[in-house]
Parts: C-alpha cells; sequence; structure tokens
C-alpha cells in the first residue's frame, strides 16, 4: 500500500526535529551540570584550602585541626561536610576514617573525585598539605553530599527540558497545521475528481493547486484530452458504421430472401450474384471506416519512422496499375532519382496514396499522374495526384474532404469516404492537402510534408 504524501511530510519534518530538539536538550543539560558542579567544586576547594591552612603539626606523624574548623564546617546548608587528613605512608591521622582515600597519590595541587561513605554519594577533593616532618607529607580530603548538585540538576532539567517540551508541542501543531493547509487543495482535487461522472473529461482545474502540482495537472489533462479523443473516435466510428451499413444490409436481406423464393435458376443466380456485389462494396466500406477510425487521433498507436515516400509511391501505384488499365485509364509516374524521406506510418501513407489513385479513377479523366518530389532543408517532400478529368468545382472544394459528402453529379460506387480518409492521415503526419486546377483542367491533389533531412 502506497505511504499517503501528508505521512510521508510529518515524518520528513517531525523526525528531524525532534531530533534535534532532543540533542538540543540533552547537551544543554549536560552543560549546565557541568558548569554547576565547577562553580561546586571551587566552593569545595575554597573550604579545602582554608582548611590546609589551619592544620597544625603536633610532633613526628601528628596533625590536627582546631575545633571551631570542624563546627564552621558542619554547618553547612543541605549537605553534610566530612573532614579527612592523612599521610602517604600512614593512612588517615586525624578526622573521618570511612571516606574514601584518593585514586591517584600524585594528587598535585588538587585532586577532585566521587566516592562513597556513610552510604552516601560524596563528591571530594584531595589537597597536600604543606606542613609536616620528614619524607612524608599529609593530604586534606575535604567531601560533601550531592544533595544541593542534585537539586540544582533537577532545577536545571525542569528549566531546560520545559521549555523544549513546549517547544516541540507548539512545532508539532505548526507543521501539522502547515502541512493540513498546504495539502488542501490536492485533497479538494482528488474530491473533485471522485465526484466525477465516468463520461465527464473536461479538463481539471489548475488555479488553486500548488505550482509544483501544475505539470501534474497539465499531465492529467492531456491524458483526459487523448482520452476524449479516443472515445469521439469510437462514436463516430459506431455512428459511421451504424449509417452506412443499414441500407445495405437492408438491401443485402431483401435480395437474399428474394434468391431463396425464386425457383427459377438463372434468376436466383442474378439475385445471388447482385447480393455478391453488395457483399463486396459493403466489405469496401467497411474497410475504410476502420482506416478512418485508425487514422484518427486516438484511433490507435501511430508508427512514426523514416520512409522514402518515392520508394512508397512507386511500390502502391504498381498496384494500382492492373485496375488502371481494365478501365482504359493511363497512370503514369515521375520522380526525380533521389529518395523522398518523411516520417511517418509507411502503412497509413501507402494508404493515402492509395485512395487519391482510386478517387482519381472513379472521378478522374482519362490520363492520371502520380509525382513525388524530394525535400531539403527549405522546403518537405511532395507528393501529387493529378488527372484530366472533369475537376471539382470550386464551391464544392471545402467539402469533398467532408464525411460521406459526394459532389452532386458524381457516378461511381464511392462511399465518400476517400478523401476524408486523406485529410486524416495528412493531419496525423503533420502535413498539408491542397487541391489545385491544373492549366488544362482536372484536379491536383497536392501533399506537402514537414521539412525533415535524413542524417
Amino acid at each position: 500500500m502506497a505511504r499517503r504524501l501528508r505521512d510521508d511530510l510529518l515524518l520528513r519534518l517531525l523526525l528531524p526535529m525532534a531530533t534535534i530538539l532532543l540533542v538540543s536538550g540533552i547537551l544543554s543539560v549536560q552543560l549546565a551540570v557541568r558548569f554547576a558542579n565547577r562553580s561546586y567544586d571551587r566552593s569545595l576547594l575554597g573550604d579545602a584550602l582554608a582548611l590546609s591552612r589551619l592544620v597544625k603539626g603536633e610532633g613526628a606523624g601528628h596533625l590536627e585541626l582546631p575545633p571551631g574548623a570542624l563546627e564552621m564546617l558542619s554547618s553547612g546548608e543541605g549537605d553534610r561536610v566530612y573532614v579527612q587528613i592523612r599521610s602517604r605512608e600512614r593512612g588517615v591521622v586525624f578526622g573521618d576514617p570511612d571516606l574514601p582515600a584518593p585514586p591517584d597519590s600524585d594528587i598535585g595541587e588538587a585532586l577532585f573525585y566521587d566516592g562513597h561513605g556513610h552510604g552516601k554519594d560524596l563528591r571530594l577533593v584531595a589537597l597536600a598539605v604543606p606542613v609536616w616532618m620528614g619524607s612524608d607529607t599529609g593530604i586534606v580530603v575535604l567531601g560533601e553530599t550531592r544533595h544541593r548538585r542534585e537539586s540544582l540538576a533537577s532545577d536545571i532539567v525542569a528549566a531546560v527540558v520545559a521549555p523544549q517540551l513546549a517547544l516541540i508541542f507548539f512545532a508539532v501543531v505548526v507543521i501539522v497545521g502547515g502541512v493540513a493547509s498546504g495539502l488542501a487543495p490536492l485533497e479538494a482535487l482528488a474530491a473533485t475528481i471522485t465526484k466525477r461522472r465516468r463520461d465527464e473529461l473536461t479538463p481539471l482545474p489548475g488555479a488553486a493547486v500548488p505550482g509544483e502540482a501544475a505539470p501534474l495537472i497539465e499531465a492529467f489533462n492531456g491524458l483526459l484530452g487523448r482520452l476524449a479523443e479516443v472515445l469521439a473516435a469510437r462514436q463516430r466510428f459506431v455512428a459511421d458504421a451504424a449509417h452506412q451499413l443499414r441500407t445495405p444490409l437492408a438491401g443485402l436481406k431483401i435480395q437474399m430472401e428474394q434468391a431463396l423464393r425464386e425457383t427459377d435458376a438463372g434468376r436466383q443466380r442474378q439475385l445471388l450474384e447482385q447480393a455478391k456485389g453488395s457483399v463486396g462494396r459493403m466489405a469496401r466500406l467497411s474497410g475504410q471506416l476502420l482506416l478512418l477510425a485508425r487514422a484518427e487521433p486516438g484511433g490507435g498507436p501511430v508508427v512514426k519512422e523514416h520512409v522514402d515516400l518515392r520508394a512508397l509511391a512507386l511500390e502502391v501505384g504498381g498496384l494500382w496499375v492492373p485496375r488502371a488499365l481494365q478501365a482504359g485509364r493511363d497512370l503514369g509516374f515521375s520522380s526525380g532519382d533521389e529518395p523522398a524521406w518523411v516520417v511517418g506510418d509507411p502503412i497509413l501513407l501507402g494508404e493515402m496514396i492509395g485512395n487519391l489513385l482510386d478517387n482519381a479513377l472513379r472521378y478522374g479523366g482519362p490520363n492520371i499522374t502520380l509525382r513525388v518530389s524530394s525535400g531539403n532543408a527549405a522546403a518537405g517532400s511532395e507528393l501529387i495526384v493529378e488527372d484530366d478529368g472533369p475537376g471539382i468545382p470550386q464551391a464544392e472544394r471545402s467539402r469533398v474532404f467532408e464525411r460521406f459528402h459526394r459532389a452532386p453529379g458524381t457516378s461511381g460506387e464511392g462511399s465518400g469516404l476517400g478523401l476524408a480518409i486523406v485529410r486524416q492521415i495528412v493531419h496525423g503526419h503533420e502535413a498539408t492537402v491542397d487541391l489545385e486546377s491544373p492549366e488544362a483542367g482536372g484536379v491536383r491533389v497536392r501533399v506537402r510534408f514537414p521539412t525533415f533531412v535524413l542524417r
């Protein structure tokens, strides 16, 4: 299941923010506690220095403190203070024997350390005494309980963590609200799409969505447009097929019924020959309808490849020579020696040439010419089909490319789809088609393709 955009945004925003605030809070607490300990350590060191100055030597190996000094140290608020004087060689010589010894005999100026005594956690400092006899030296150890330190640490944690938690809460509120506000147009758009009818293919409004979503809306609207073209082409095909095949099918049914009732074999054969001709015409009409549907936008995948229009016209024209000879027409072909390259679908282009030749054979004069000229950097390739027939009246030229249109006075069994198919194929290849009137009469159909140079 795909993860929602809202959840993804919240995760990407809240997780780093929470991590940063958590690390910041931990570092703030550690630094504050460290500086608080440093302040209490300085106070503890000051007391130890004061005591070291009061130490008196009483004979070899004996040290003591005035009674008033001990009373002064034991009068602190919140914490209990312990004093010990010891010798490097003889151990404890005065004071509290329960205090832990310094972890290092090399004290230097002063040595701070943590220990445990009298069932309590202690903070201690050891300081060398400057009075002693012989090679032995004395050490003043002063320790205090950690109640004030821990109380201060708790106050610092509360002072730091509470604003951090409040900041996290307000940041979450702002981020969640901002994400919801930013996604609101997309959610509204999703609701609009959900409420649409199945046949509603109008473009989606893009003004209210964020700019980042505009390419998505444009792509979706393009898809809707292409889908609308496909559905329109399908509807046109169904309508055209129903319109054009209804009458021939009714006629074929009547012919077959008459043939079944006929008892004379000759007459029955004649009716069957008529039915065969009707089937042939319907087959050709069905083929043209299918070709027209394919040539329309959205009618199917269009192959785009390099096509030599000269070679294709020569191939297709050769297929139409037998029919031209059968009809008593002269079909000529002329072109240069160079290939006439275009980009397109060779099957559709072949059908276009075939429909132009079929139209010329049906309605043109005795002489038909198929010409191809190669393109260059300045102009694209051209294909021309020209005949010397009666031509097309000027008033009819704007309508001959319409579906099922046949100019008044035309004879033959055409369906009125040939030039409509030509126009669709031409437009699908970004080309143009024009009708011209040669000086000698007839019609010249000129198809111009876009500029293309094969590299």
